[in-house]
Parts: C-alpha cells; structure tokens; sequence
C-alpha cells in the first residue's frame, strides 16, 4: 500500500524551531535548504506510485523519502549502508526530505535496493532528473539559448578480460543460473566441466591458467562450450539469461564447421572479432572502444553565460547564473557522437530547454550534424574535422587559392595551373609537371607523383565547402564564440572526479543510466546552491 506525506502544508509547530537562528540559516543555505524548497514537491513520486496498491499490502515508505534518499545517495557518492546511516542520524537529511516521523528516518538496505530497483525497472531516472532540473532552471531564472555538448567515457565495475576469461566466465555464469533454477538439468553436466568451471580447482582448472598458455587453451574452453549449448540448447535451460548469453559470446568468438559429416569447432582470429562483442559477461552492455577503453559513452549539454567577471562572488558585481546540464544520456562505446546530436535537440525540445545556440567539439561539427541543427533551428557551433593529408604532414586544399567558383587560381609554390575544370562531381587542376618536379614542396604536395605528364589535383565541391569552414574557423570572429566550449571540460572532471563517475560501484546499462542521471542532477543541485548561496 502506498504512502504519500503531505509536504506542501506546513506544520502546526515548526519542527526545527529548537535548532536556534543560526543553525537554521545554515541549513536554509545548503543544499538541504534547496532541496526541501524547491525539488521536494516536484518528486514524480505518482511514476513511482504505480508499483503500489491503493489498499492492499503493507504500507510502503514515503514515497517522497524514498525518491529523495536516492537521489541524496548519487548526490553525496554514498554506498547503501552509508545512505541508511546518514537517512537515520543526519540532521540535514531530514531537514532537506521534510521527515517528520520516526518511521520514515530509517529503511534497510534491502529496501532501499528494493526502492532502486524499482526506478530502474520503470526508467524513472529520466523522469527525475528533467523535472526537478526543469524546476531549478525555471526557479533561477536560467537562459537556456546558449549551450554546449560533448560527451566522455565512463567504467561500470568490470575489470578487463582475455578471450578465454570472457568465455570462462559466461560458463561459469551460466553453471550458477543452472543449478539455482534448473537443478535436475544441472544434474546432467558432465562432472568435469563443473570442476573445471563452476569448482575451478585441480589440474585443468582455467583458473591456473597462464597468459602465455591462454591461446593454447582457448580452443579447449571452446569445445566444452559448444557441448553445453548443444546439450541445453532444445530444453527449459535454453530460456535462461545465462545460457542467451552464452550461445551469444560463443557465436562471438567461435565458429563451426562442418567437414565429413563432422562438426567442428574453430576460434575466430582477432582479425574477424568485432568492437560490439561482450567484453565481460557481468556486464553485456559494455563495449569497447580502441581510443576510449571499456565502459560506455554519456552525453552532456549543459547551459553557460558569456560572462568574464571574477569567479569570486565578492569580487563580481553581479553573480552568473549556474550553469546547469539539461541532457545526459548514456549510449554504447561503439557510437560516435554525431549520432546523439538529433536525439539530444529532441529531448530538450520536448521540454522548451532547447539552445538556439550549441556549442561543441569536432566530433559535432560534420555537414551532417549542421544540417541536423539546421531543421532544429539550431546553430552549431563546431569545428570541422583536421584534414587526414594535415595529419600526415601534407599539403591539403586550406594551402591553394581558389575562386568564387572553387577553381584553383595559385598553390603554395606559387604555380599557377595550366588548366581547370569544374563538373559536378569533380573540380580538376592540371599544373605544369617540369615546374612541379623543381619544386621545393614535391613531397608534400597532392598534386605531385600522378606519373603523368602534368601533375593533376581533383576535389570534389563538398571538399571546397569545408575549405570554407576550416578558414572561417581562424578568424578572431570564431575563436571569441568558440572559445566558450572549453567550459564543459570543467563539467567533465567534476562529473567524473567530484562525483564518482570515474569509478563506479555498478554494472549494467540500466543501473549506469540511473547513475549517470541522478549524479547529473546531483551537480545542478550543488551548483544551484553554490549560486543561491552568493545571491542570499
């Protein structure tokens, strides 16, 4: 049975009288001040209340307690027993959840998983995080045109797998789901594959493996898991999640073949194995990314004022309003940042917190993300993409002169071409092949070593647009608002470093999504209250 408190009617005795002026000033300005004042009532807590009945059953904790202790918990970085301790006997918790009976100061850390789970279950993080971060832009008043997007790469609790670990460890998984639900069934495994896997003692055992016998082995964990899934793979075990993932990890690393009416068993080479491949079986949903490591990709836009008055509030004449992150969102390691632009000006749309202006990193900054924009009556701010040819020390369209027309008029040698030709697919410039060969920048050039007569340089018209952008983006006009987005990288580090999301205490993009969303709104509580504090 559901419990819902009234918190929008004050008591009849106020209940925090004996604190005297001075300690209840200080809570009215920390972030228990802001929390009780502005967030409290604006809890989805009726998202929440659908789990309950209206009658039946013991009655649940307040509703409005248990959604604020989660949020309190991600806000402080605090593990299960520490957020009970701190429901129980912290003054400033009570004060900031408005308890004012004894049987809502306390929950067990069962419930308090139980409440978790809940919110997970039915994706209330989003829920959480729009309407209470809704309510603080609205309460201070905060400008939503300017924003700035980038994303950085998070850890869930996993630790780094060989192959063979990863096979391993799906077996092992797949064992333990076994004997819990299907004991008949695991009845049936051989006896030395529960030693091997399940038991991992005496000789054989994976677990005294090596890493210079890893390869060796690998095509041996192979074997025995190609009998398992042949073995469970038409009875009741074959719906376990374990043995799903199973099947899936070896489909993965390994194929069959079939030769003389026998099948058998091959380990793919690293060459086919691709980046999309479950890296731990505790955590299916990672992937893996050859500049960003293991883990998952979160999403950031955040608002920000053009504003270079001191950071001291003393010394500033009027204080900035905060910054605060209007979207987070936490995709796989595999997908690139352009692909969560149109998602990102979707949600905020819906909301009426969509930027006019959007200010990011190059990795934003293709034809196809300014087009997005474009139909969101967006401006992106971004830069395009380092040439590859600059990259590799060469000569790149940004060193020729053109025209209006995008002909070549002078390349950096300072040859004129011989000839130029413009079509819609390709603009060509035929330069003089004896003047090419003397000269200095041979080497460098794209023109040069064609293994013709006269030395040619195609570019096509798209190439010609982004020579335009490249050269806009070094005038002082761009730098001045570009300039701005380096910001982000400050709620970036705080996200990660103040916050914990460098190193996570859970696993599972269900359980990181809620994580990453709740420490997400945890930062604009405490950058509302550091604002609220030097306006106050």
């Amino acid at each position: 049975m559901k419990t819902l408190r009234d918190h929008h009617s004050a008591a009849l005795f106020d209940p925090w009288d004996h604190l005297g002026p001075r300690r209840r000033k200080l809570l009215e300005k920390s972030w228990a001040g802001l929390f009780r004042e502005f967030l409290l009532s604006h809890l989805p807590v009726h998202d929440l209340a659908a789990a309950f009945s209206d009658g039946q059953g013991r009655p649940s904790k307040d509703l409005f307690m248990a959604l604020g202790a989660l949020i309190l918990q991600q806000l402080h970085d605090l593990t299960d027993q520490e957020t009970v301790e701190s429901l129980a006997l912290n003054i400033t918790w009570h004060y900031a959840l408005d308890i004012r009976h004894e049987s809502d100061a306390y929950l067990c850390e069962r419930t308090l998983r139980n409440y978790r789970a809940k919110v997970i279950e039915a994706g209330l993080e989003q829920s959480i995080f729009r309407s209470l971060t809704d309510t603080l832009i609205e309460q201070f008043g905060v400008n939503t045109a300017k924003q700035r997007l980038d994303s950085t790469a998070i850890r869930s609790a996993i630790r780094g797998l060989t192959r063979l670990g990863i096979l391993v460890e799906a077996t092992n998984k797949f064992l333990r789901e076994l004997k819990r639900k299907e004991p008949d069934l695991f009845s049936t495994v051989d006896a030395e594959l529960i030693r091997k896997y399940l038991e991992r003692r005496g000789e054989g055992c994976f677990a005294n493996t090596r890493p210079s016998e890893s390869k060796r082995r690998l095509p041996e964990a192979a074997h025995d898991i190609f009998a398992l899934v042949q073995q469970f793979q038409a009875s009741a075990a074959g719906k376990l999640e374990g043995f799903r993932l199973l099947h899936r990890i070896f489909d993965e690393q390994c194929e069959v073949t079939d030769h003389d009416d026998k099948q058998s068993v091959l380990v793919k080479p690293p060459q086919k194995m691709d980046c999309t491949n479950v890296v731990n079986p505790a955590d299916p949903d990672a992937r893996y990314n050859k500049h960003r490591g293991t883990g998952y990709l979160v999403q950031i836009m955040e608002t920000f004022e053009e504003d270079d008055t001191p950071s001291d509030p003393v010394a500033a004449a009027e204080v900035a309003k905060p910054d605060l992150i209007t979207h987070v969102a936490v995709t796989e390691m595999t997908r690139h940042d352009k692909d969560a632009l149109q998602p990102a000006l979707e949600e905020t749309a819906q909301r009426d917190v969509k930027p006019t202006t959007l200010l990011a990193d190059s990795h934003y900054g293709s034809m196809e993300c300014l087009e997005t924009g474009r139909q969101h009556n967006v401006t992106i701010v971004a830069p395009d993409q380092t040439p590859k040819g600059k990259l590799q020390g060469k000569l790149t369209l940004e060193d020729f002169e053109l025209d209006e027309a995008g002909r070549i008029t002078l390349c950096p040698g300072g040859a004129t071409p011989v000839k130029t030709s413009v079509a819609d697919q390709k603009l060509e410039a035929l330069f003089d092949g004896e003047q090419c060969t003397a000269c200095p920048l041979l080497n460098r050039c794209p023109a040069a070593a064609v293994g013709r007569h006269a030395a040619r340089f195609q570019y096509t018209p798209e190439r010609v647009k982004h020579r335009a952008r490249r050269l806009a983006e070094q005038s002082d006009e761009f730098r001045e608002q570009y300039r701005w987005r380096a910001g982000v990288e400050a709620t970036m580090s705080r996200f990660k470093h103040c916050l914990g999301m460098a190193k996570l205490r859970v696993r599972g993009k269900p359980s990181v999504t809620f994580t990453a969303s709740m420490r997400a709104l945890g930062l604009n509580i405490r950058r509302a209250t550091a604002y609220r504090a030097a306006t106050t």
